[in-house]
């Protein structure tokens, strides 16, 4: 694959090279510092669900996010006798498939390791739309306009991501709390017995894993200096290098903004900052707790180079960044990629292992991570 370019041109060693812009937005401080502060005003509980969301009934718990939204999710916890040592909140990609109980079977083997698994649907997705999500309920099943809504209205404040990153952010908190048994009366008897640990990984795919990214960056050092979320793992991250994708065009995400920046030329410059305030490229350089990133050479969805770039970025130690490769991203591929794809699967089994150092989990899988030169 080193002699076939992407669709970009690259090679595979400029493709996970790839670098972004790192310049924040004009007004990137201002927000954001405005956006921690209605977050931090917010006291989000995990509670079992008791009214049933018809969109997707397997949601076991919710919590109450920014703006009053309902949060559906699905809470899987240690098999009886299992000590929880550390807590997973999981974020899904642009496109939902399958229900929640389906998707969760995917973490048990993470589970029995003594981790409470928090599996969750952002606002306005399927187990999220309830009351309290105004006109993203209205959104046809494909949530194919989900991430514009807002985007290019008056005020920047009701675009869509940032509240959905609130979601992922709130998601972190409230099982950091309920780890350390702070309103966690709905919880038990999971959280019975000591010690508990308030460890909080995160886990984002796609659309999730660029939202994952952010939401590690903006809890970082919120807490004399230590991060709330204390292992980080992304699978071909979306929302990063926007400028770039702008310039570069290609489908989905990057089509759908260009179309809107282009039909408002007079606002054309305020569009593309907006954009860049949700780019995580920008917001990687405050990461920097142990990484785990699957990156493809090849995708038509999340561009590989841009997805490359929101990993360079990530601020931490080389011997605590690991990046596992595959052919093709969103495209399951031939069988070797599909083999890939499902030795990562394990591979991340091991890194969310809250029993042994992430380097020490993964040192057995050092020769596995790379592309071999047939592939």
């Amino acid at each position: 694959m080193d002699s076939i370019p992407n669709d970009f041109g690259m090679d595979r060693v400029r493709t996970y090279a790839h670098v972004g812009d790192p310049t924040p937005a004009r007004d990137h401080s201002v927000f954001w510092n405005a956006w921690f502060e209605r977050l931090s005003h917010e006291s989000p509980v995990l509670r079992v669900r008791e009214q049933i969301d018809e969109s997707d009934a397997s949601a076991t718990h919710e919590f109450i996010s920014s703006h009053g939204v309902r949060i559906g999710c699905r809470l899987l916890t240690p098999p009886e006798g299992t000590l929880v040592r550390a807590s997973l909140v999981t974020v899904h990609g642009y496109t939902v498939p399958d229900s929640l109980e389906h998707e969760s079977r995917r973490w048990s083997a993470v589970c029995d390791q003594g981790v409470a698994v928090l599996v969750i649907r952002l606002r306005g997705f399927p187990g999220s739309r309830t009351d309290g999500s105004g006109n993203l309920i209205d959104i046809d099943a494909t949530n194919k306009n989900w991430i514009t809504q807002g985007f290019n209205g008056f005020d920047h404040k009701d675009w869509v991501l940032p509240d959905a990153l609130a979601d992922v952010c709130n998601a972190a908190r409230v099982m950091r709390n309920a780890l350390l048994g702070r309103d966690a009366k709905d919880l038990e008897p999971w959280l019975e017995g000591e010690p508990r640990h308030p460890d909080v990984y995160l886990h984002g795919r796609s659309l999730g894993g660029g939202l994952a990214t952010i939401a590690a960056a903006q809890l970082s050092g919120r807490m004399l200096g230590r991060p709330i979320v204390d292992r980080l793992a992304i699978e071909v991250p979306s929302l990063g290098a926007w400028r770039w994708r702008l310039e570069h065009g290609g489908t989905g995400l990057s089509e759908r903004f260009k179309t809107l920046i282009e039909n408002a030329p007079d606002h054309r410059d305020d569009l593309i900052g907006r954009l860049r305030l949700m780019d995580a490229v920008v917001h990687s350089r405050k990461v920097r707790v142990p990484t785990l990133a699957m990156l493809a050479c090849r995708d038509e969805v999340a561009p590989a180079p841009s997805a490359a770039a929101v990993f360079n970025a990530i601020d931490a130690d080389p011997g605590n960044k690991w990046r596992f490769c595959v052919p093709y991203g969103h495209y399951s591929g031939d069988t070797h990629n599909t083999r890939r794809i499902a030795t990562f699967g394990r591979v991340l089994n091991d890194f969310f292992d809250p029993s042994r150092l992430p380097m020490d989990s993964l040192d057995a899988w050092e020769s596995e991570m790379c592309l071999t030169e047939d592939s």
